[in-house]
């Protein structure tokens, strides 16, 4: 074990268990790849940016080297320390997303070529890095659902879907069960990145490491297969499902997989994953004395020293035939049902879309179009919603859904943070530039003194930008200063 002596305990532990799954050589190289520090990612937020000139940016800005993810476009692996990747106004304001490397996997085994508006769940998106990349994979031009089962974990997913600017996205809380039991053949793709053990050989302080216990792993496992029956079976004929942990516990992952494979037949297909990477990253075919089925090693086992990641498990399924559905009753409901908004009335519709083609230059009129949205209203708040959730999901008890984009105010209208932070980039006027001082006491939250402002934008809401092309938020015209209207908690 001298190879171990320099592993924290908890990794030295967890790796005896894996040691008879991998050959000396690679047993070795696993080791060396562990006493080194796991480097840190980012994913980009195509919604707002094209990958490669921003990674410049950021390179030029922060210093930082960047190499990208090898199964990932939009994934960058750097040497910048975690805490200064998370201080940035880039990351407050949702431009990437801090993600560790293995977990961009799942979304990219997905194939939705010939598919611009695809129908896709997340059974359990909580805290919604995957989600906000099925968001970016679709464009945003679909329709996600993202749920998760526990309602304590629902306003982070929320927090994370407004950062990012989603707009075709409801989040549900419900128990993954109801999808297979009461909407069969309904989505075009499903994602379950399952709840697991978290045995990824990496101790840290938000996952450590810790002992399973065999009745746990049991328990973990069988419920794996409860969600992964419901995913596929709510998934359309001709639909996919990966199936992802963060663990590499061959009875959450290969186990899993192979109950699957037996009890669905020819109705589902296990899909060859390695298309998606540049070097071939098989399943076990054997875990002690049970035997999988040959078509295991299409499935993806991330061992660490592979890619430099934690450990990971991925495995993509195509539906081939209908697999029935239980009929008793639904499945208990978690959470609270948010009130529906009604729409928007024509002759205000034309008035906002008028209001932001006059101040700002933008055609919300074609972005409704491009991303089939419609304009909802709650109270004083306006949303950009989805349209499918209404015509196909009109029963399905939602925790929100949408984006917060305007608020009606005394005389006229005000555009939210989120949506300045989305579509700011393209308004060709309304817009305020502060230099490199002002920048800086904006994100201070102070208001903004010495400015020249144009006297017939007074009183109206400006988008904030730096002398980089930054949109830092946003800002009211008043007569001596610009009023800093960044939000008090910005996420």
């Amino acid at each position: 074990m001298t190879e171990l002596l320099s592993l924290p305990s908890a990794v030295s532990t967890a790796l005896e268990h894996f040691r008879p799954l991998l050959s000396a050589a690679d047993f070795q190289r696993l080791c060396e790849t562990l006493d080194q520090e796991l480097p840190a990612a980012i994913r980009i937020n195509l919604l707002k940016h094209e990958p490669k000139d921003f990674i410049h940016q950021l390179e030029q800005r922060y210093g930082w080297q960047l190499s990208a993810v090898p199964f990932c476009p939009s994934g960058w692996n750097l040497d910048a320390s975690a805490g200064s990747i998370a201080k940035t106004s880039e990351h407050l304001l949702g431009d990437y997303y801090i993600q560790e490397s293995a977990s961009m996997l799942p979304v990219e085994l997905f194939d939705l070529s010939g598919q611009p508006s695809p129908l896709v769940l997340d059974m359990a998106a909580s805290p919604g890095g995957k989600t906000t990349h099925l968001i970016d994979k679709t464009a945003d031009r679909g329709l996600v659902i993202a749920n998760d089962a526990s309602s304590g974990r629902i306003a982070a997913l929320r927090v994370v879907l407004a950062k990012w600017g989603a707009i075709n996205q409801a989040v549900t809380c419900l128990h993954g069960e109801y999808f297979g039991s009461q909407l069969p053949e309904t989505f075009d793709i499903v994602l379950l990145d399952a709840p697991c053990s978290m045995q990824n050989l990496y101790d840290t302080p938000s996952h450590p490491l810790r002992a399973v216990s065999p009745g746990e792993q049991q328990s973990l496992s069988n419920r794996q297969f409860l969600l992964l029956r419901s995913a596929l079976q709510t998934v359309k004929v001709g639909g996919q499902v990966v199936y992802s942990t963060c663990t590499l516990s061959p009875e959450e992952d290969e186990m899993v997989v192979q109950r699957a494979l037996q009890e669905f037949g020819d109705r589902i297909r296990l899909d060859d994953g390695s298309a998606r990477l540049p070097k071939p990253a098989p399943a076990l075919n054997q875990f002690g004395n049970q035997c999988f089925a040959p078509a295991m090693q299409r499935a993806v086992r991330l061992w660490p020293h592979l890619f430099g990641t934690t450990g990971f498990f991925s495995a993509r399924f195509t539906k081939l035939a209908s697999i029935p559905s239980e009929t008793g009753g639904k499945p208990a409901q978690t959470g609270k049902r948010v009130e529906r908004a009604n729409p928007l009335s024509p002759k205000d519709q034309q008035t906002l879309s008028g209001w932001m083609r006059d101040l700002y230059g933008f055609d919300l009129e074609s972005v409704l179009q491009k991303q089939q949205d419609l304009l909802m209203e709650n109270g004083n708040g306006i949303l950009l919603a989805p349209e499918r959730l209404f015509s196909e999901f009109f029963s399905l008890p939602f925790s929100s859904y949408g984006m917060n984009a305007f608020k009606r105010i005394p005389g006229g209208f005000q555009i939210s943070h989120e949506f300045a932070a989305r579509f700011g980039i393209s308004f060709q006027q309304g817009c305020v530039v502060l230099n490199e001082e002002q920048s800086r006491a904006y994100w201070g939250r102070q208001d903004i003194f010495d400015i020249s402002i144009r006297k017939d934008w007074m009183g109206e809401t400006l988008l904030v930008k730096d002398e980089s092309g930054r949109v830092l938020g946003r800002a009211k015209a008043l007569k001596d200063r610009l009023k800093n209207l960044l939000p008090t908690r910005l996420y």
